[in-house]
């Protein structure tokens, strides 16, 4: 009997080792063709990303030569293609921020001064002298950049570089005693020889007036020390500064005191303004429970708040209920005007009516006293530039910010197509030119527009 069971026994446990085994030669060989994979993808955007960059080097080259306007509109954006060919490149490299930071900054600023070009050498008839020595000091960087990216390549071919991949554990400065250095290193090398990159004045996000820009909102007012910063939190969630303290703080172009507490049966983070003690952004910290107020309601709340704030010129545009919370925008409306730049946002939780989000970020970078100019173009004359694929539901006058933070007097015009799809068509009223077009997306719970 004891014979029969100690048998069974290693039998059993003979068979358990056997399928242990079987598992982790199968998870090895899962393993190792993970890495495999791995390894060619890093070697697959490597070698993209050269050719993208050599590329993009000699459409620069070229841009300097072109003398017809569509020629030199048609090549810009082939510019912009490389570029964002070139930054999928490096998102896809196994390599930390400091390795590749320049270089991903060049190829979106070159990318976006030159999907920038494309849209108004066409009506200009030709660059400026100034767009053209912008594209001349591009082509060098571009040329450098070029001319290491494929040192680095032939280096890789030759077995003297090797390529990381995202299984390896390693600090990027080096191989073992045996083995090759890592791109890594190359890569650093290059970014701390990085060439100058130009500075650039143009209507786009990497323009040099950007890095520039001041919160206008805050300009001449006073700064405030934590105290401060405390009772302008407290005032703002109507709560007790005893439950409230400074958590830290933020630098950066609007330095904040950072405020936390629990209040009102949630745990609260505020960002305070230092100049002018303004409430950048609020977050609250706790589950939303079943609904008990309507989304009308919500909106009612919402905009209770903002007038208890006293935001007497705040007008609502567009809410989208997500988890319980009525997400609501607020913009500036100025004689008739709607100036979208002058943005506040608020959450209200739709189950207590609480605050669970605020953020005035566009409201204090833009709000100002503005000179509007008159329009140029009247509602009837853009109207008639419109597709006629469109029939026009609403109308307004607005202020839309462009992709550099210029701010553009618009006509706005709300339209519906033919398949009773929703747009927002922005025509420029001082020269007649399209600016934008949104689309409408709307449901039960609200609108949002892309």
């Amino acid at each position: 009997m004891k014979k029969r069971t100690t048998v069974r026994v290693i039998t059993f446990l003979s068979a358990a080792l056997t399928v242990v085994g079987v598992f982790a030669v199968c998870n090895t060989r899962k393993a190792n063709a993970l890495e495999r994979y791995a390894r060619s993808a890093t070697e697959r955007a490597f070698d993209e990303l050269v050719t993208s960059v050599s590329e993009l080097s000699n459409d620069l080259e070229k841009s300097q030569y072109l003398a017809d306007p569509a020629l030199e509109s048609s090549l810009c954006t082939q510019i912009f293609g490389r570029a964002l060919t070139a930054q999928m490149a490096v998102e896809a490299l196994p390599y930390a921020s400091q390795e590749l930071e320049q270089t991903a900054s060049f190829v979106a600023k070159v990318g976006d001064y030159a999907n920038t070009l494309a849209r108004t050498v066409g009506r200009s008839g030709g660059y400026s002298d100034e767009e053209l020595e912008n594209l001349r000091s591009l082509a060098e960087t571009a040329s450098v950049m070029k001319l290491n990216l494929q040192d680095m390549q032939a280096r890789v071919a030759e077995g003297a570089l090797t390529l990381e991949n995202v299984y390896e554990q390693t600090d990027g400065t080096a191989g073992g005693e045996d083995q090759p250095p890592l791109a890594g290193t190359a890569f650093q090398s290059i970014e701390q020889q990085f060439p100058e990159i130009p500075t650039l004045i143009y209507d786009g996000p990497f323009s040099e007036s950007m890095s520039d820009s001041k919160a206008l909102f805050l300009e001449g007012k006073e700064d405030v020390d934590e105290t401060g910063a405390l009772k302008a939190a407290a005032a703002f969630l109507e709560a007790d500064p005893a439950d409230l303290s400074i958590v830290g703080q933020r630098e950066g172009a609007v330095p904040c005191w950072i405020c936390g507490g629990r209040v009102h049966g949630g745990e609260y983070t505020l960002s305070v303004t230092k100049q002018g003690g303004e409430i950048w952004s609020v977050i609250c910290d706790r589950p939303v429970g079943e609904q008990s107020y309507s989304i009308r309601q919500g909106l009612d709340m919402a905009e209770d708040y903002v007038r208890s704030w006293g935001f007497d010129s705040l007008e609502e545009s567009y809410h989208a209920l997500s988890g319980g919370v009525l997400l609501v925008n607020f913009e500036h409306s100025e004689d008739g005007v709607r100036c979208y730049p002058d943005l506040v946002k608020v959450g209200v939780a739709l189950d207590n009516g609480n605050l669970m989000a605020y953020d005035a970020q566009g409201y204090i970078n833009c709000h100002t006293d503005r000179d509007l100019p008159a329009a140029e173009i009247s509602e009837e004359e853009a109207r008639e530039g419109l597709s006629p694929s469109l029939t026009v539901s609403g109308y307004a006058m607005a202020v839309i910010p462009s992709p550099g933070g210029e701010e553009r007097l618009c006509h706005e015009f709300l339209c519906q197509s033919e398949a009773g799809d929703r747009y927002l068509m922005y025509v420029n009223a001082l020269t007649g030119e399209e600016e934008k077009i949104l689309i409408l997306l709307e449901d039960d719970e609200g609108t949002l527009t892309i």
